[in-house]
């Protein structure tokens, strides 16, 4: 059986409501299942839409649901500091999941809980002073009032699962501002993302392919430095934060090919006010693929694309889970030159993985380096999927 049906499954059992589980593995999570998984051409993708070329873009219509394919999120990530000076992270990912494709002239179903779509929600917070992590996650059914998702050309956007929220503030231009909401036991926060540097597609005009297959690919976009500020509660005490969050968009229906493993994405923020996305791509036999891409933006928000010739992602060191089923890298060094970059990544707590759905790694990093032989530092946010062990 192939993992992706795994994945599916999974997703059936938990659409009669929603996970209010703190920190802690779940059952998929502890098998070792990884959020690239989920994203290959694993179940039935008949009647999906794939990405095969470059996206006409309009927002702020594309910013809602795209329910001809098969996945899709909204992803914000963000490094904060408090008025005391006290630092934070934060993470908060919803991801719109179909169960089926839409079948034109299809009767519409009178049960309250009919529905071919789930919504899933990620959120974590770094306490970087604290040295300690928390995450939690959310799932239910896009039925029933317990979870949606809205917005388009006429409609501001929206998401919802259960108590945890995204959606836009009124008076903006359908996405920003937006006050984004979430917590759980350990931690809780409302924070509003103000307009920034504006979106910049990825890959070739938008369409970001990740292997030869057509329609392995997804529709990709960035808003990579965003002002975010709000409130932040941590370990019963309430912080005052402010800082910049980064934006990312994507909906496919699959992705990885088999021969690939998974990937380590890199969105950073430079003190010279560029940005640098970055995502590695790897064989399951090791090496880096051929179709690992990237972006730089610039200070004015002008973005170049980055083909995989462009930068070298080496890892350094290694990061052992606590239970034993997953190994990660325990830094990395970005160097290319064109353009012209040597970054050491190191993240700013060892141990920032996720023990969800599906078991990854996502925390904030700081950056220090060279870019065109002077000295660069900056923040960023780091994603590394398919490392658990023995697979």
């Amino acid at each position: 059986m192939k993992l992706g049906r795994l994945i599916s499954g999974a997703l059936l059992a938990l659409t009669t409501g929603c996970d209010r589980t703190p920190s802690g593995p779940t059952p998929a999570a502890a098998s070792g299942l990884g959020l690239a998984d989920a994203l290959g051409g694993g179940g039935d993708t008949a009647g999906f839409a794939r990405a095969l070329a470059p996206p006409d873009l309009r927002f702020p219509a594309d910013h809602g649901p795209h329910r001809d394919y098969r996945t899709e999120w909204w992803y914000v990530t963000a490094n904060l500091d408090g008025d005391d000076g006290h630092r934070f992270g934060v993470e908060l990912v919803f991801f719109r999941q179909a169960l089926a494709p839409p079948v034109p002239d299809t009767p519409v179903r009178v049960s309250e809980l009919a529905t071919r779509e789930v919504i899933l929600a990620h959120a974590a917070v770094t306490d970087i002073d604290g040295r300690r992590f928390h995450c939690a996650q959310r799932v239910a059914r896009e039925a029933a009032g317990l979870a949606g998702v809205e917005g388009g050309a006429a409609q501001p956007f929206r998401i919802r699962c259960v108590d945890w929220s995204a959606a836009a503030a009124a008076g903006g231009d359908g996405l920003l501002p937006l006050d984004i909401a979430a917590g759980d036991r350990a931690f809780r926060f409302t924070l509003r993302v103000a307009s920034g540097k504006p979106p910049v597609p990825n890959g070739d005009r938008g369409l970001s392919r990740k292997n030869a297959i057509p329609g392995n690919a997804s529709i990709y976009y960035s808003m990579t430095r965003l002002p975010i500020a709000g409130e932040l509660t941590v370990a019963g005490r309430t912080h005052r934060v402010r800082g910049l969050a980064w934006l990312d968009r994507e909906w496919m229906t699959a992705a990885l090919a088999p021969d690939q493993s998974g990937w380590d994405w890199f969105a950073l923020q430079l003190d010279d006010g560029s940005d640098l996305m970055w995502y590695s791509l790897r064989r399951r036999d090791g090496g880096s693929d051929v179709w690992s891409r990237g972006t730089l933006v610039d200070a004015d928000g002008v973005a170049t694309p980055l083909a995989a010739s462009a930068l070298r992602a080496e890892p350094r060191g290694r990061w052992r889970a606590p239970d034993g089923l997953a190994e990660y890298p325990a830094a990395w060094r970005l160097v290319g030159d064109t353009p012209a970059l040597d970054l050491e990544i190191t993240p700013l707590l060892p141990d920032q993985e996720l023990h969800t759905l599906v078991r990854y790694w996502e925390g904030a990093v700081a950056v220090r380096g060279t870019r065109s032989g002077r000295p660069v530092g900056g923040r960023g946010y780091l994603e590394m999927t398919g490392y658990a062990v023995g697979r």
